[in-house]
């Protein structure tokens, strides 16, 4: 099965090559018949009902889509209102090979992505772990993935680049890049107004106001407010979760005092009040014994001892000593002469943390945790563009801050077993200077600059697990400075080659003092306590951080066999990096470097006026950092190093019958080396360079318009990723591990249908398919986060009057109710409690747009 499964893929991708040199090969035939029919006296009706040019900035300058050698979906402003598209998540659903989520794993954010693309990204939204697919708003790189669920208010259009994007974008776009462009302030006066309603008590409200103050400067402001009750109950108390209150703002000048420079200057602000994300607990599993070591499987090399963890298990902690004490079983009787005496299994009490509490239905949950995710952030761009004539030279200066409150229920039970709250605050400051223009009579296009990135945040984490209070986090304090170059030489009038190359350099500092014990509850269970009155968590503390030698039980100590591993009794004196003796690691600043090239090379070819072939090699690294969830104590705060993707790709663009059809095809083979693979060790994921993949796979694309007033788009994306090496400390992770959020196969499909147009108005009918093969939630594959294929389809109609100033737009999302995963955790071991994130439930909506 397993053979017949490669040769099929092997097949797929084969195929997808052969139908790119095959099409190539009859491009000219069809641009024969396409100049035969522009002959004809009705070629420019139809060309005048063909489908409109689609202009990107995928290579820091205008061009058409068509023209450009890189695989993008592009979105205009009208393609994503067409598309009930509200949010940068929405946006994937119709591009292929790439997958983004509005969830983040191990948290309960409301305003969090975790996005991949061609099989690259990252699950982890810690402020230590950078995102692998990077997020542009008008020029400004996002740098974190909290916040970076963007709404779509007032958008010219979104570009998704799939590959690595080292050259012109730089680090953490070895996925690749979603460039996301704002309308920008306009000479003439323009008004917008909308409100909708729908599922959940929706109220939604829009405005947006363009007025010229001047012959040279002109004003736009935008003003949204979103909300929606949560669809999921909360049957402990009665709440919510999964609401929607959010405000957001911008308001932007454009100044152009003479005719070779512009002034874009703006300011943007978004604040959400909302409750934690809808998680729904899938599995729960009791232990019978407070503290265990657990071998991971697949970590030792042939004929070696797996490596061991430790593991307190917060369900026996509740259940045997504190809330559920006398009631959920008794607890355990120390170690005997073959281990631990284990306690009673946990009954069915409702004082008991067990299985009674997962409900089966995504729309109902016993948590009882905090309820909160809040959000603030805002933002100054100041874009300076000069133009020398046939050379622009342009700057951006950009500053954002952000704050954010973020609670997670951890366990899904009415009790207090497991929960944190991330309390992040950051801000980033970025400059870039741009020199783009051409030379040699337009033969030579080039885009020459430089960036330098800013970084200051903290993350105070506080986390409640039953066997221990304590903080996690820390600060960072990151710079990054990057020069490139590209350039476009045309050969010839159809061929072209485009080679670049960056310098990035970065230092990356984590401070981890915050974490530290402040209540360890191992004194209460009898047993340990009488080794450790103060807790065998902190006398982990004292006898490892900081200390030149490890304070532990060595194998055979007379009266302690069973203890071997755990700390001295009675703990160690205090290290001059631990002075309370609690600090999970060293209170000293750590630091990373990196210094990466990132080169990359294209050719193209235009077959003809309306098809374009290409070939390109491009790199791209995402940089290391730190894991900032630590515990027990480990001697110093564990680092990963960059990962690199290296990419070889060959594409068609393709044009047919007077612009009625646009066709696009792209196949790829990725190198993945240094993977940053996120592995779950003691309480909490952690990042770790574990090996390389390979990633092979194809996309087609395409648009068409078959009769004026229908509009098609489609795409299809293959994917064959795995991993060619492992490292051990990857493990549970293995060579036949599935990768993480990267199905096989995705696929859209969308129309848009003008059914009628009179003398009252036009009336439009649209629908949209978007179908996944089956994915992991996590790099270990947990079996209770795995997500079989699915699709999801939507509808709308709308009727504008003949004014064309009002629409009036009914619709459904998710028509047929489909429920699926779109994130999630599993620890069985130390929260022993596994979380998902369901998607939201088929919902109306009803809203009345005016424009000016």
């Amino acid at each position: 099965m397993i053979t017949s499964n490669l040769n099929m893929r092997r097949l797929a991708l084969r195929s997808s090559v052969s139908a790119i040199v095959g099409l190539a090969c009859l491009a000219p035939v069809s641009a024969y018949a396409q100049q035969a029919a522009a002959s004809e006296p009705q070629a420019e009706e139809q060309n005048s009902g063909g489908l409109e040019e689609i202009t990107v900035t995928a290579r820091k300058r205008s061009e058409n889509l068509q023209e450009t050698p890189v695989a993008i979906t592009a979105m205009n402003a009208e393609m994503l209102e067409s598309r009930q598209i509200n949010n940068v998540a929405q946006v994937a659903k119709f591009a292929p090979n790439v997958n983004i989520q509005p969830v983040a794993n191990i948290s309960g954010s409301s305003a969090s992505i975790t996005a991949f693309i061609r099989g690259v990204g990252q699950t982890d939204f810690n402020i230590t772990v950078d995102p692998g697919v990077g997020v542009y708003v008008d020029g400004v790189y996002v740098a974190r993935s909290v916040g970076a669920l963007l709404d779509m208010s007032d958008i010219a259009d979104v570009q998704i680049l799939r590959g690595p994007q080292g050259t012109l974008f730089g680090k953490n776009t070895i996925g690749g890049a979603i460039v996301v462009n704002s309308v920008q302030p306009q000479n003439t006066f323009d008004l917008k107004l909308e409100a909708a309603t729908g599922s959940f008590n929706r109220a939604d409200f829009k405005g947006m106001i363009n007025v010229p103050l001047s012959d040279n400067l002109a004003m736009r402001a935008v003003a949204s407010y979103e909300t929606r009750d949560g669809y999921q109950k909360r049957l402990f108390d009665g709440g919510h979760q999964g609401n929607k209150n959010s405000f957001g703002g911008r308001l932007a000048f454009k100044w152009e005092p003479t005719d070779k420079l512009t002034v874009n200057l703006s300011g943007d602000v978004n604040i959400r009040r909302e409750q934690m994300s809808a998680i729904s607990l899938v599995a729960l599993q009791d232990q019978t014994v407070p503290l265990r070591f657990v071998p991971i499987p697949d970590s030792a090399p042939p004929g070696g001892t797996d490596r061991v963890i430790t593991a307190p298990s917060s369900m026996y902690f509740w259940n045997k000593i504190r809330g559920g004490a006398g009631n959920c079983g008794a607890p355990w009787g120390g170690f005997g002469p073959t281990g631990p005496i284990p306690g009673g299994v946990s009954p069915n009490n409702p004082q008991c943390a067990t299985t009674q509490w997962i409900t089966g239905n995504p729309d109902t949950t016993w948590s009882g945790g905090n309820n909160r995710s809040n959000f603030d952030l805002w933002g100054t761009n100041l874009t300076l563009d000069y133009d020398f004539g046939n050379i622009s030279l342009k700057s951006i200066s950009a500053y954002r801050h952000q704050k954010a409150t973020i609670d997670f229920d951890f366990d899904g039970t009415p009790h207090p077993v497991t929960g944190f709250t991330n309390n992040i605050k950051i801000w980033q400051a970025s400059q870039e200077l741009q020199l783009t223009g051409s030379l040699m009579d337009g033969r030579l296009k080039f885009a020459l600059g430089g960036y330098y990135l800013k970084e200051k945040g903290e993350d105070k984490e506080p986390l409640e697990f039953s066997f221990a209070q304590f903080y996690s986090g820390g600060k960072i304090d990151n710079d990054s400075y990057a020069s490139y170059l590209q350039a476009t030489f045309k050969v010839t009038e159809r061929f072209s080659i485009t080679p670049g190359i960056r310098y990035t350099s970065e230092t990356k500092r984590f401070d981890p003092s915050f974490q530290t014990i402040y209540n360890d509850r191992s004194a209460l269970d009898p047993v340990l306590a009488s080794l450790y009155p103060n807790g065998a968590f902190i006398a982990f503390s004292q006898c490892i951080v900081g200390q030149a030698v490890p304070g532990v039980i060595q194998p055979g100590t007379p009266g302690l066999e069973a203890f071997a591993g755990f700390p001295l009794p009675g703990g160690c004196p205090p290290s001059a990096t631990n002075p309370g003796g609690n600090l999970t690691m060293p209170a000293v600043q750590v630091q990373a470097k990196a210094k990466e090239w990132t080169p990359a090379i294209s050719a193209d070819y235009k077959i003809t006026d309306d098809t374009l072939i290409y070939a390109s090699y491009s790199k791209g690294f995402k940089n290391g950092g730190f894991s900032q969830r630590i515990f027990p104590a480990e001697f110093a705060a564990p680092s990963f190093s960059p990962e690199f993707v290296e990419s070889y790709e060959v594409g068609l663009k393709n044009e047919f019958f007077d612009r009625r059809l646009r066709l696009n095809f792209a196949a790829f083979l990725s190198d993945y080396s240094d993977m940053q693979i996120v592995v779950n060790e003691g309480i909490a994921p952690k990042v770790r360079n574990a090996g390389a993949g390979r990633i092979k796979g194809f996309e087609i694309e395409g648009e068409a318009a078959p009769i004026d007033p229908v509009r098609v788009t489609f795409g299809v994306g293959y994917l064959d990723a795995y991993y060619t090496r492992i490292d051990l400390s990857a493990a549970p992770v293995n060579k036949n591990s599935k990768f993480a959020f990267v199905p096989e196969w995705t696929a859209s499909a969308a129309f848009n249908a003008d059914v009628y147009k009179g003398e009252i108005g036009k009336l439009t009918l649209r629908g949209d398919w978007s179908y996944q093969s089956s994915t992991f939630k996590d790099a270990v594959n947990s079996p209770e986060l795995f997500q079989p294929a699915y699709s999801v389809f939507g509808a709308s109609a709308s009727f504008t009057d003949k004014s064309e100033h009002f629409t009036l737009t009914g619709g459904v999302t998710n028509l047929t109710d489909k429920r699926y995963i779109q994130g999630g955790y599993s620890d069985l071991n130390v929260a022993g409690a596994a979380l998902a994130n369901y998607s939201r439930p088929r919902e109306w909506f009803l809203k009345l747009a005016y424009k000016y």
